[in-house]
């Protein structure tokens, strides 16, 4: 199999050395020279100092560039693919990037994945993949397998259920992210209160630090380029509204429909059983 990657950031890296273990003829090419090179370098593969290079000769070429460039770089590297190929991206938002997939050549294969992971995953078991597979056929099939063989989940669905989803398992996730590290800022005893935590803020913590590892100019461009993700903010922001407000006036109370509405959600009995997992995390 001959895996050809158009961006040498963060994740077409973690494609190359995954495509690599697996024996395959990988080449990769960046608008960045310098840090492509450092990746064939570093990996073994080779480099290409084009993205014709990289897709001519190739079975499957990954796109792994921004939202905003994701559509145009496809339908550049479309023109210098051989029939019968695969074409796939991994951007985190799917309308603009499937709309320029349905007018690319039918010889191709065109399939749009998103791994739920970042590049910090050492393996794909027990990982997802949202597919959404525009054009399928051979080797997409045979590239599902694979992922699958090796442990992995691939759920297949259309561009709008993936960002009506991500709306709420990414922009939302990490739009609370954002505004607790944001206010934090503002907090004077920062220091004291890392020193005297409790089991929930610590927790807390810990994922904002995480959070913190990763690439903002992703995070801000997955706001931006999700049509849904607006209407993510705005739940939160109505959220955080209601609640100060009953709390100003004085009203606790409004927490109890609040946990009995997501209790029936959750599950009391995995309620109860993250919360000693909490602990036990703590005490570690």
């Amino acid at each position: 199999m001959r895996l050809g990657i158009v961006g040498a950031g963060a994740m077409g890296t973690w494609f190359a050395r995954f495509g690599k273990e697996k024996g395959w003829d990988v080449s990769i090419t960046d608008i960045d020279t310098r840090r492509a090179k450092k990746v064939s370098r570093d990996l073994g593969i080779e480099h290409a100092d084009t993205s014709e290079e990289v897709a001519t000769n190739a079975d499957i070429v990954l796109v792994a560039v921004p939202i905003a460039v994701t559509p145009n770089v496809m339908e550049e590297v479309a023109g210098y693919m051989r029939s019968g190929s695969l074409l796939m991206d991994v951007a985190s938002a799917k309308a603009e990037v499937i709309d320029e997939m349905g007018k690319l050549s039918e010889e191709l294969e065109v399939v749009s994945l998103h791994p739920l992971f970042g590049p910090g995953a050492k393996s794909v078991r027990g990982r997802i993949f949202i597919s959404i597979p525009v054009r399928p056929g051979k080797i997409y099939h045979k590239f599902k397998r694979l992922l699958e063989s090796l442990g992995a989940e691939v759920v297949e669905m259309t561009a709008d259920e993936h960002d009506h989803l991500m709306a709420t398992t990414q922009c939302m996730a990490h739009f609370i992210l954002m505004a607790y590290i944001s206010a934090l800022r503002s907090t004077k005893n920062v220091e004291m209160a890392k020193k005297l935590q409790t089991p929930f803020s610590s927790a807390l913590f810990r994922l904002a630090e995480a959070f913190l590892a990763t690439n903002p100019d992703v995070h801000g461009e997955l706001q931006i380029h999700n049509k849904y993700a607006s209407i993510a903010r705005s739940a939160v922001l109505e959220a955080c509204r209601s609640l100060s407000l009953a709390f100003d006036a004085g009203d606790a109370k409004v927490l109890r429909k609040i946990f009995e509405d997501a209790s029936k959600i959750v599950g009391k009995a995995e309620a109860k059983s993250a919360y000693k997992k909490l602990y036990e995390e703590d005490e570690g």
